[in-house]
């Protein structure tokens, strides 16, 4: 554990612990080169770990912390670098002000049902943007939570967010035994369900003051998380009651999906008298724009006026946006079409081993920001978090940013390239495109397996395909 004035990477000095759990422990720090404060988690590395699976875990934990930090959203404290020293991955992330949800219920005790409502809608927006990158967060709880003097709130800790692939877990559960969901606690794969109930039993905690499964010892309460059913919320009142415990349901095919959740807790808030609304929410009604320190920031609805939602009113179907004629000419071959998740379209020619995958999601007016408005603040942020991330890391290197003409209003492409394990002579490539249209994002990425490493990029055909699924969304 390193002491305090003790210097990350030549750049981060770490001034004191802010927390500590079974994930890791969370510095705050001030990064020398820019003169700022900032938040560095220090990831706790398993025990009885071999040397190789020591590495193994060490280059996972740096891979999903940098695809943690392409998550966008208000709502989701910012992630800008990750660094390895003295064997363990090393989290750089916003420092933002405000006290945690856990805090606030230890001080005042149950919360109004209409400002948890409120708090959860903001905490499921960031949910969507993760499950939408194909990210679970694994440790949703009110200690993640947090919360501005308006009662704004915004979900910390992205940094051990984990891939929906089911090897997020391989190395350890990270999350607390009262918020993870059964089927985590069975070590059986997690989607974005087990999400899903972990906020139910965060938003429960805040309205009853106590959580679902509350018990003395971690082992009794992640017995009653398997084998029990929670008290009936019932300081949440009918409705918002019901939606808990739906959440709560031990089968994740039985829970509410997240676009339902939304619905549900959107008509909560807007519903005429609901409980605690009036006053735990003009306030915030009322606030513009707060700032968090450079790099992090929110908006708040701001009362009347216009918006401007955008040409799209949902993302379209990606797998609409390119025909596999066109796949088929830009690969070489061919390929096998599948909605691979929502919002993503994927063509695959399986030898030699190459994926045209094609994203695309729509941005909704936030505050009071119109459609393309947010669109062009995320695609200037993604942007410059990509510049960034230039460098080499373990045996993964990325390229520069560069501009691209001929594709929607702005894009950029980057070109990564990680070496094979067992040789430094070939590896896989990837070429991606970002573009923006009007309140949508695209993405395009051409990977490539078997690569040799002396011509790891092949920007043209990810530019190429790029170009065809902008001349289809202009239609």
């Amino acid at each position: 554990m390193p002491g305090d004035l003790y210097l990350l990477a030549g750049r981060y000095r770490l001034i004191e612990r802010l927390g500590q759990g079974g994930a890791g422990t969370v510095w705050r720090a001030i990064d020398e080169m820019l003169d700022r404060q900032i938040a560095v988690k220090q990831v706790r590395v398993p025990e009885g770990l071999s040397p190789h699976e020591r590495a193994e875990f060490a280059d996972r934990a740096i891979h999903e912390a940098r695809s943690a930090g392409r998550l966008r959203d208000p709502a989701i404290v910012l992630v800008h670098d990750v660094v390895l020293e003295g064997g363990q991955p090393w989290i750089i992330m916003d420092l933002v002000s405000g006290r945690s949800l856990d805090k606030v219920i230890k001080e005042q005790g149950p919360l109004p049902p209409g400002f948890v409502a409120a708090v959860g809608l903001r905490v499921l927006s960031a949910l969507e943007v993760a499950h939408a990158h194909g990210m679970l967060h694994q440790d949703v709880k009110p200690a993640n939570i947090l919360l501005d003097a308006d009662g704004s709130a915004m979900l910390t800790d992205f940094g051990i967010a984990a891939p929906m692939d089911g090897r997020g877990d391989r190395y350890g559960s990270a999350g607390s035994p009262g918020y993870m969901a059964p089927e985590r606690l069975n070590e059986q794969p997690s989607g974005p369900a087990s999400d899903v109930w972990s906020l139910g039993a965060s938003l429960y905690t805040a309205v009853e003051g106590r959580a679902p499964f509350e018990r003395e010892l971690p082992a009794a309460v992640a017995a009653a998380v398997l084998l029990h059913e929670p008290p009936f919320p019932a300081r949440a009142g009918r409705d918002l009651g019901r939606l808990l415990v739906a959440m709560l349901a031990k089968n994740p095919a039985a829970r509410p999906t997240v676009p339902q959740v939304r619905q549900a807790l959107t008509a909560y808030v807007a519903a005429p008298g609901a409980p605690g609304r009036r006053r735990w929410l003009l306030p915030a009604a009322l606030a513009a724009v707060v700032a968090l320190g450079a790099g992090g920031w929110y908006a708040v609805a701001a009362l009347g006026g216009r918006q401007d939602t955008g040409r799209f009113a949902k993302a379209p179907d990606p797998c609409t946006l390119l025909s596999d004629a066109q796949a088929a000419r830009l690969m070489k071959g061919t390929p096998e079409r599948s909605l691979t998740r929502p919002g993503e379209c994927q063509w695959l020619v399986r030898q030699p081993g190459r994926r045209l995958i094609v994203r695309a999601w729509a941005e909704r007016p936030d505050g009071d920001l119109g459609g393309p408005q947010v669109a062009l603040r995320r695609f200037t942020s993604e942007k410059a978090n990509r510049a960034a991330s230039k460098g080499t890391v373990l045996r993964e290197a990325r390229g520069s940013v560069a501009d691209v003409t001929g594709v929607g209003e702005s894009a950029i492409i980057q070109n990564s390239f990680k070496r094979f394990i067992n040789t430094n002579k070939s590896g896989a490539s990837d070429s991606t495109v970002l573009f923006r249209t009007s309140n949508l994002l695209g993405e395009v990425i051409w990977h490539r397996d078997d690569v040799p490493a002396t011509k790891p990029a092949d920007k043209e055909t990810a530019i190429a395909a790029a170009r065809l699924v902008s001349a289809a969304l202009s239609k």
